[in-house]
């Protein structure tokens, strides 16, 4: 079977997720009360087979580092493995306009060491099912320089604005890539999973840093259109497709629906493991339609919503369409509806909030309301 490597990247700054994204990176996101979001594309690649893969972040590398750590809860162990956590550094450059190029140049070496003739690279921002390695069989089949993996979608005009799409002719050869600007119903909507092999990989990279100091890989693929040979994969399953706050309500709030549920039972994702007690539900606490962490305290009245490891909803609280995060504490009496509390805040003073499903209403990190 071929080898491939695995590449976990970071977005660029049409992605931006107002106020968590000032704390920790996309990958470090909590996603159903008890992943981060870079279990996701993790699992993806360790259940495919793939033992040799390097995550880089743009933003706080903290939480990636005590997260992730070694990987062993990923089935990635260093004697037949490789995991590397590259973090963004430029000196004269911020973050969110830094392109995933330069971070890939000045890894290159690493790359190009690897004993793997592809390269699979996957994004933070987008999270789905798939077994890489059926995925390299069929791009290895067709013959294709680049395959990229996409999904059709007919709510283009409402949703996904700005997000990548890809121009397909009949054959489901790619022809250009570029945004989603809401001005049709339907396109095809770029999952940002590149298949390739690894030469043309490193010589994508070196030729975009050539062309362009500001070029993103979709960048130069984009223009490689009408050199090589870049299809289209379809992928046909549900995503969750995180690119502002909305979306990411959006997103945790979709598997909270029976038919998500059930795909999710189906799917081995793993994740850092703590050893902490059950949920407790004192004061007639209850929880229905909800995802409830461990070491959780609820004496409240929690409905279709996702409450993280060690939060506190308070006697007599109703919570309702809420993503409360790990550690957050909600008084007694206090009634949520439609808002994220990110960790270790506090909804102690104001205790009637409300937002709108398209707009939730957000709580910032170690804030007391």
């Amino acid at each position: 079977m071929a080898k491939a490597l695995g590449i976990i990247a970071y977005n660029d700054s049409s992605v931006y997720v107002e106020g968590m994204q000032s704390y920790r990176p996309i990958a470090a996101f909590n996603f159903m009360g008890r992943f981060r979001m870079v279990d996701f594309p993790m699992s993806n690649m360790t259940n495919s087979g793939m033992d040799n893969i390097q995550v880089y972040i743009n933003g706080n590398p903290k939480p990636l580092f005590k997260h992730i750590g070694r990987g062993r809860q990923y089935n990635i162990n260093a004697k037949h493995g490789n995991l590397e956590l590259v973090p963004l550094y430029k000196e004269n450059m911020t973050g969110r306009i830094t392109p995933d190029v330069e971070t890939y140049y000045d890894n290159l070496h690493s790359i190009q060491a690897s004993n793997c003739d592809y390269v699979i690279i996957a994004p933070t921002n987008i999270i789905y099912q798939a077994d890489y390695a059926e995925l390299l069989d069929q791009h290895i089949e067709s013959g294709a320089d680049i395959s990229i993996l996409y999904q059709n979608i007919d709510n283009a005009k409402e949703e996904y604005i700005g997000c990548a799409t890809v121009q397909l002719n009949r054959q489901k050869g790619v022809e250009s890539l570029s945004r989603n600007m809401g001005k049709y119903k339907n396109r095809s909507l770029s999952l940002e999973t590149y298949i390739m092999s690894k030469e043309i990989f490193v010589n994508a990279i070196l030729e975009a840093r050539k062309t362009s100091a500001l070029y993103w890989l979709r960048d130069i693929i984009n223009d490689l259109c009408s050199e090589l040979d870049v299809r289209g994969i379809s992928y046909h399953k549900k995503i969750y497709y995180v690119y502002d706050l909305k979306s990411y309500y959006a997103a945790n709030m979709a598997t909270l629906e029976l038919e998500n549920m059930k795909q999710l039972q189906n799917w081995s994702v793993y994740t850092r493991s703590y050893d902490s007690s059950p949920a407790i539900y004192p004061n007639g606490g209850n929880a229905t339609n909800s995802y409830i962490s461990n070491s959780s305290k609820i004496s409240g009245t929690v409905v279709n919503s996702i409450i993280g490891r060690g939060a506190v909803i308070g006697k007599d609280a109703e919570i309702e369409n809420c993503l409360i995060m790990p550690e957050a504490t909600v008084a007694a009496n206090a009634h949520l509806k439609n808002v994220i509390v990110d960790k270790y805040a506090n909804v102690t003073h104001k205790k009637d909030l409300e937002g709108e499903p398209d707009k939730p209403l957000y709580i910032g990190r170690r804030e007391t309301v």
